[in-house]
């Protein structure tokens, strides 16, 4: 209501008493956008520099890698042309490093200066601690979504073609890009120039090779004419990474910068000295810590043993501050396995480190390597493999299972099993419940490759094929169990049935992937599954999933029945039809040769 606005304005000697008077004011409520929610819905927020993982993400201590930020930061505010093509010269700056680098800590920087500028255009940070953020599929309408608030000249022409393409999202990448970028780029104003930069982040945590060269296509074709962005990606020298930027099209419009090159000694034994010197003064025992621990010569050793990357400096902070344990002694076990380890080794001193962590006193190494490979074969899981209809459902049951209580319920292991287990390498992984990562994950994917490799982890490596063979065995257990719970008289199904409805998706799953199979699931009855399906139809979880449910469902009994008759359309066998067939071949071997 105007400030100056009133009531009759016409009266005078106007009394009134006894009388209230309600003002209100009509407001026009925010339309719902159907377009909008579409693209929410396939966009990947956790990917962006803004998001809560992004929050409680480490940053680069003030002071530090300063010349690689500053350097990172002019290549963006420059705009060279060369005037006999039509493509920029630099259009792309490919910053490659080492694992445990810090290289994402300057990206996130990077990207920071770059907002603040007004150059920003959109980020995207992929990980493979963060469920969804290891492929390709969330790239465009991640990207898209950040164009649209940064350019308000493409906000409606974007809403516009998604309004008469709502399943833009499930058709190609390319397709996508030129639906929603190409087609608009004469919405983009010249003047004043918009935001141009495009900065991605852990390009090689998108796991899958061929989606990177895939990715890699795409990002030339947002440098190349009618676009005008300009990439800044981060990543490991990978193989294929290394390849493509050494080859045509990238090659010559690709400045390259190597985090190596960049000197990092003094800020790293700055680091090294300011967190021992926190530990000192306010860990439990501090009035039993010296005054000069550690010495100097201790911290020169610590900084050589880092390589000039911050994954081992930070590694050994988590670990040494541990409030149940004495740091000198906890910094004195790290030093003494230094000096036992192999020169040769590329990963020598951070091995030795992990074979420290991942060995307490009293661990139970079995039940440890059976956890942590698990842990990383349903990070590594890709939901689309398991439902490719629903990808949402999965990714929720996904979160559910990598949480403490979530493995104890799904590996048949007492309350309280995977906490206690895991509860000493607070410094390599998290078991906690925090609200920006509701579950267990690794801090860096060098412990994934150094589990995975049978000639660093020794006892704690195991291979693929034995992980999926166990999980096979969890999977038919698991169902198995719940079968016999069904025809019991005295039957509660108001538990949650996560472990349930993930053991479904995920036996078809490893069906899939498993070539031989243990003998503890070769005569699995797996009508069970039929039931399974039939019976959670009944219990949808809720309400707001409902939806989500209904298409898990249908795309789940889809797959099964193209598992069981590969001949057959799905879509032409009737329910029943199928568990008559079904119930003639019960055993999981046989149906796998029949579909082979």
């Amino acid at each position: 209501m105007a400030a100056n606005a009133t009531f009759f304005p016409n009266a005078s000697h106007s009394n009134f008493e006894g009388f209230q008077f309600n003002v209100t004011q009509n407001t026009q409520p925010l339309a719902f956008d159907p377009a909008l929610e579409i693209l929410r819905r396939h966009r990947a927020l956790e990917a962006s520099h803004t998001s809560k993982t992004a929050a409680s993400a480490p940053k680069c201590r003030p002071g530090t890698r300063v010349k690689a930020i500053e350097d990172i930061t002019s290549w963006a505010d420059e705009v060279p042309v060369d005037p006999s093509s039509s493509v920029k010269v630099g259009s792309v700056l490919w910053f490659r490093g080492p694992a445990g680098a810090g290289k994402t800590c300057i990206m996130r920087k990077v990207t920071h200066n770059c907002h603040k500028k007004g150059t920003l255009a959109g980020d995207y940070f992929f990980s493979t601690r963060v469920a969804g953020l290891d492929d390709e599929a969330p790239f465009v309408a991640t990207i898209v979504s950040h164009l649209i608030t940064v350019i308000p000249a493409l906000d409606h022409p974007v809403r516009e073609t998604i309004r008469l393409n709502p399943d833009i999202f499930q058709q190609s990448l390319e397709f996508q890009v030129e639906k929603l970028i190409s087609d608009h780029t004469t919405s983009i104003p010249a003047q004043p120039p918009a935001p141009r930069i495009l900065v991605i982040d852990g390009f090689d945590e998108c796991r899958d090779t061929k989606e990177r060269a895939h990715l890699l296509q795409l990002i030339h074709s947002l440098v190349t004419p009618p676009h005008s962005f300009r990439v800044i990606l981060a990543s490991r020298p990978e193989f294929d990474i290394r390849t493509a930027f050494d080859r045509p099209p990238l090659k010559s419009i690709t400045k390259i910068l190597r985090l190596e090159n960049y000197e990092a000694s003094g800020e790293i034994y700055q680091y090294f000295s300011d967190e021992f010197t926190r530990i000192r003064e306010t860990h439990p025992a501090k009035q039993s810590i010296p005054s000069d621990w550690p010495s100097q010569r201790t911290l020169h050793a610590l900084t050589d043993k880092s390589s000039g990357g911050y994954i081992y400096p930070s590694v050994v902070v988590k670990y040494v501050d541990n409030p149940r344990r004495h740091p000198v002694e906890l910094l004195k076990h790290i030093l003494d396995a230094s000096s036992t380890a192999s020169s040769g080794r590329p990963f020598a001193e951070l091995d030795a480190l992990y074979e420290i962590i991942l060995n307490p006193p009293d661990i139970d190494i079995p039940l440890m390597k059976h956890l942590l490979h698990v842990i990383i074969e349903i990070t590594r899981a890709k939901p689309a493999e398991f439902n490719p209809g629903n990808t949402r459902y999965i990714k929720r049951l996904t979160q559910r299972i990598l949480s403490a209580p979530g493995l104890d319920e799904f590996l048949s292991l007492g309350k309280g099993t995977t906490e206690m287990t895991l509860c000493d390498l607070h410094s390599v992984l998290s078991v906690t419940e925090d609200a920006g990562h509701p579950w267990i994950y690794f801090h860096h994917k060098s412990l994934e490759d150094y589990l995975c490799s049978p000639d660093r982890a020794g006892d704690l490596y195991q291979s693929r094929a034995d992980t999926y063979s166990n999980l096979l065995t969890v999977c038919t257990h698991n169902l198995t169990l719940w079968n016999r719970k069904l025809v019991s008289p005295n039957a509660d199904f108001q538990d949650d049935d996560t472990t349930l409805d993930y053991s479904c998706v995920a036996l078809r799953f490893l069906l899939f992937k498993k070539k031989y199979f243990p003998p503890s699931v070769l005569d699995f009855d797996a009508r069970i599954v039929w039931r399974c399906f039939a019976f959670t139809a009944w219990f949808p979880p809720e309400q707001d999933d409902f939806k989500d449910f209904v298409n898990s469902f249908h795309n789940a009994m889809v797959g099964w029945i193209d598992l069981f008759w590969q001949s057959d359309h799905a879509h032409t066998c009737s329910f029943h039809r199928s568990v008559q067939r079904g119930s003639g071949m019960p055993a999981v071997l046989r149906l796998v040769q029949a579909y082979a």
